[in-house]
């Protein structure tokens, strides 16, 4: 191997092993962050790209998690949309496009509505995904590491997602998620609070009168 040519590969290791470390130390953020969390709200917008339906579909509002199997987002844009997990069905209600249905089915173990959607990406990820550093960014006024997840196996519920992991507190700032049916996805949160008390309606869900509730 000519002189240059190994200085090359020297400079390739090092900076393999340095995106290994830098991916490594923000997994340990991540991971250390969601073992210290018995609660957590934010508050978030979302945008849903769907191949076979064109312009993206943006919404907002506030999301709540109460592992392990507590979890809502409660839509502000559109108004009265909301995803509830109770800790034993799921609940689907979305006014804005079918007022009056409501889907309720059991709570799924992995997915977009998974109660435990972090918990995919912070806990222990490398033995569902291989994960690589991308670059350091900014998301949500916060300094972050943009980490990329690849499955190691068929039937995990993503394609690819893409992370990026607040330095000062190892929470994910975004998230976007490619979907088994192509459908992409983009979280970003804002607002973050852990540990607080969550008003136990948030977490419950009443049927509105006059709906029909239809199990799949």
């Amino acid at each position: 191997m000519k002189p240059y040519q190994a200085l090359a590969a020297g400079l390739l290791l090092a900076a393999t092993g340095a995106q290994a470390q830098s991916a490594d130390s923000a997994l340990a953020r991540a991971q250390q962050a969601y073992d210290a969390m018995r609660t957590l709200r934010a508050e978030f917008t979302q945008s849903l790209i769907n191949p076979m339906l064109g312009a993206p579909e943006a919404s907002s509002g506030t999301m709540y998690l109460a592992p392990p199997g507590k979890f809502a987002m409660r839509f502000s844009d559109p108004a009265g949309d909301r995803v509830v997990a109770d800790g034993q069905w799921l609940w689907i209600y979305t006014p804005s496009t079918v007022p009056d249905q409501v889907i309720r089915q059991p709570i799924p173990e992995a997915g977009a509505n998974t109660p435990n959607l972090f918990q995919q990406f912070v806990d222990h990820p490398r033995q569902r995904y291989a994960v690589t550093f991308l670059r350091p960014d900014t998301a949500a006024g916060e300094p972050v590491a943009v980490l990329r997840f690849v499955p190691r196996r068929e039937g995990l519920p993503f394609r690819e997602a893409v992370m990026a992991v607040a330095r000062r507190d190892g929470w994910p700032r975004r998230l976007w998620l490619v979907e088994e049916s192509g459908q992409r996805r983009e979280l970003v949160f804002q607002r973050i609070e852990v540990n607080g008390d969550i008003p136990p309606a948030e977490l419950q869900f009443a049927v509105p009168r006059g709906t029909k509730v239809v199990t799949p």
